[in-house]
């Protein structure tokens, strides 16, 4: 975010602080139009997406985008956005926002399946399903799109309110500092999901590790996953907004290697080595030191 990485929202901000936190709350979203609308994205991506996701039709989201855009230019050019230009986006808000909702409660959905209990077999095949017939990153794309085009809403409509309709200043801005706190909460708690259950897969023996990563597609796959939500975390400036400070770094280790098994291999050998050598630490507390040492020479 630019001067208000991660606004407390909760508290009473000035209408241009809540304008600013609004503007920065989504970095870029070229990425997810070329996803959903470039010329490799399948048909009716998003028609799909929305109606697994229970949400309504949006009809063209790139155009509303444009739309939005244009309006926002307008403001920043006049310092305020005509009626003709009002009217007919003033419907739009409301829709955008239930969209939001939908989209992120069918992400977290997608990633309801994939939990530690299961085995990591079993939770690699369902990240595989997830990315292929639940359209994870495809899903992440169009809530970027959709909640930058929320957030656009938005800013008119405290500009709207700020020179028309005065009288609605203060629960339009009340509106705005719940938009932003799901924002940050929420899609900060996705990002953060997403990548534990895509690290677990360097999860087991090293053996393992080799054989779910020998498959192409499963390589392909994941490594898509990753890609996934790199463009994600970019897109919400998630960096900026802190929503990665208090992540285990074995995680982050983890999905750094998800393109190489020898990494994976050699990162599960490295934990494996250093449990077995705090155990031992943990023995030769108790014990004497020199027997601590004695199953070292006599392993292999």
């Amino acid at each position: 975010m630019n001067d208000l990485p991660n606004p407390d929202v909760s508290g009473a901000l000035p209408a241009d602080a809540i304008v600013r936190a609004l503007a920065g709350a989504v970095g870029s979203v070229e990425a997810a139009i070329v996803r959903l609308r470039g010329d490799d994205a399948e048909p009716d991506t998003v028609e799909k997406i929305l109606a697994a996701a229970g949400a309504p039709d949006l009809g063209d989201v790139v155009a509303h985008h444009n739309t939005l855009t244009r309006a926002i230019a307008i403001v920043d050019h006049r310092g305020t956005l005509p009626d003709q230009e009002w009217t007919p986006i003033a419907e739009l808000g409301p829709l955008l926002s239930v969209v939001v909702q939908r989209l992120r409660a069918y992400a977290f959905e997608l990633l309801g399946p994939v939990e530690p209990e299961i085995t990591v077999s079993a939770h690699v095949a369902l990240l595989l399903t997830m990315a292929d017939e639940g359209r994870f990153g495809e899903t992440l794309q169009l809530l970027v799109l959709v909640e930058d085009a929320a957030t656009m809403w938005q800013r008119l409509r405290i500009e709207r309110a700020r020179t028309a309709e005065p009288d609605e200043l203060s629960e339009v801005l009340s509106a705005s500092r719940t938009l932003l706190a799901e924002h940050f909460e929420q899609d900060g708690e996705l990002l953060r999901r997403g990548r534990r259950a895509l690290a677990r897969l360097a999860e087991d023996t090293p053996l393992e590790v080799v054989k779910r990563l020998s498959s192409p597609r499963t390589m392909r796959t994941l490594a898509r996953l990753r890609q996934d939500l790199e463009d994600f975390r970019s897109a919400c400036r998630a960096d900026a907004a802190g929503w990665l400070v208090d992540e285990d770094p074995e995680s982050a280790d983890a999905l750094d290697s998800i393109d190489s098994p020898l990494k994976s291999v050699s990162g599960v050998l490295g934990r494996s080595l250093a449990k077995v050598s705090d155990a031992r630490h943990r023995g030769g507390e108790s014990d004497d030191e020199g027997e601590a040492e004695e199953p070292v020479s006599e392993q292999d």
